[in-house]
């Protein structure tokens, strides 16, 4: 869990500076319409009646609340950067596309859906994130917030007429695209989750990335640095055997400890192993560290459900919340091992033939990448760790 809400402060004023801005995107430049409403009528859609135009814009606001009902939810869950770049992309697009459209269809699809949806994804985010920051000044921070939909009622329709007037139509909507992308990614910068559940989901993405990497290419390299066949073959089982004991040694100290106290250090030591097996060039000195690696990293597999429960204080939820966690896992664990091997290629000298001579293969590459990347991971649970309970609080967590 988060720090309490430090309920004022540049950092929280901020925060309202960027909600402010996502409203002022979302609800105020719903509030303009009143200008297409009346340029539609004599100019683009003459053809059409007043009702059927004023469904372009009921039909954008009824997406803009509706919804927050799904945005809320995944922003709940964590995704708030992706929430934002969809909501960004559409709300941009679909004000871009409006400028190139000419039929009512496309203009309802365009302004009104692609645009509602946009606006709805980025109002969810504004109005939702800046309560996290406040606790008892917290209807004053929203009533800030929401002031910006008539803000933007007032900037925009006087923008937009002023530049339909002198540009033409299809530029004062690209304008209005251009203004909207500048400010949200103002807002963006300024407006971010206190919840330190996206570290975390970061940082475990980052290990299991790594984690798997040594694993799959222990076997070829130990024929590389002169290990004999029938050995190279059974250091990977050696290495699953010390794994069982980091399993279980580590969760024990964990329920003394605490589980962020133990998944940040043995994240970081098994990041300096990975490094340290570039020193690697005999079968000793591999036996030694592939022991040392997996029985630190072993804790990494079988440490989520204990540090999502941790962090998921509501056991009604805990479930889907694993079930999240493990899913942003597996996306670690699908590329890491196809990013090594191309790193891998990359390294491997070719014969006259442009045959890849792996007897000559260069693994620097891939220790390096698995070690940067759990020495990432680490840091990122490291900071979940720091946000849960301050820089200096030693005890169990």
């Amino acid at each position: 869990m988060p720090l309490p809400p430090p309920n004022g402060g540049f950092k929280a004023w901020m925060a309202v500076t960027g909600g402010f801005l996502f409203v002022l995107n979302s609800w105020g430049m719903a509030n303009t319409f009143g200008v297409f409403q009346a340029y539609y009528s004599v100019n683009l859609l003459s053809t059409s009646t007043p009702s059927e135009i004023s469904w372009i814009r009921s039909i954008q606001t009824v997406l803009l609340l509706y919804v927050g009902a799904v945005g809320g939810r995944a922003l709940d869950a964590g995704y708030y950067n992706l929430l934002f770049s969809i909501g960004v992309f559409l709300e941009v697009f679909g004000m871009m596309m409006t400028s190139l459209s000419t039929k009512y269809y496309q203009i309802f699809l365009t302004q009104g859906v692609t645009v509602g949806i946009g606006s709805g994804i980025i109002f969810t985010c504004g109005v939702s994130l800046v309560g996290t920051y406040f606790s008892t000044k917290r209807a004053l921070a929203m009533g800030v917030v929401a002031s910006g939909s008539s803000v933007g009622g007032i900037i925009y329709p006087i923008a937009v007429r002023e530049i339909i007037n002198h540009s033409g139509f299809p530029w004062a909507t690209r304008a209005m695209g251009f203004i909207m992308l500048a400010s949200l990614l103002v807002g963006f910068a300024l407006l971010r989750p206190r919840s330190c559940v996206l570290s975390l989901r970061l940082g475990l993405a980052l290990a299991f990335m790594s984690y798997f990497i040594l694993f799959f290419y222990v076997e070829t390299f130990a024929l590389r640095v002169g290990t004999n066949e029938h050995l190279s073959f059974y250091i990977l089982a050696i290495m699953n055997a010390a794994g069982t004991l980091g399993r279980i040694v580590p969760n024990f100290i964990a329920d003394r400890a605490g589980n962020l106290n133990v998944i940040v250090p043995i994240t970081y030591i098994s990041g300096l192993i990975c490094l340290l097996w570039l020193t690697v060039n005999k079968t000793a000195n591999l036996l030694a560290i592939s022991i040392m690696y997996s029985f630190f990293s072993g804790g990494l597999t079988n440490s989520v459900p204990a540090v999502v429960g941790l962090l998921s204080p509501d056991l009604n939820k805990i479930g889907s919340r694993i079930g999240m966690m493990l899913t942003i896992c597996s996306l670690g664990t699908l590329i890491g091992a196809p990013i090594a091997g191309e790193i891998l290629k990359s390294q491997t000298p070719k014969d006259s033939r442009g045959v890849a001579d792996t007897s000559e293969a260069n693994y620097d590459g891939i220790f390096i990448f698995a070690g940067v990347g759990l020495l990432v991971a680490a840091a990122c649970m490291h900071y979940t760790r720091i946000n849960k309970t301050g820089l200096f609080y030693f005890g169990k967590v």
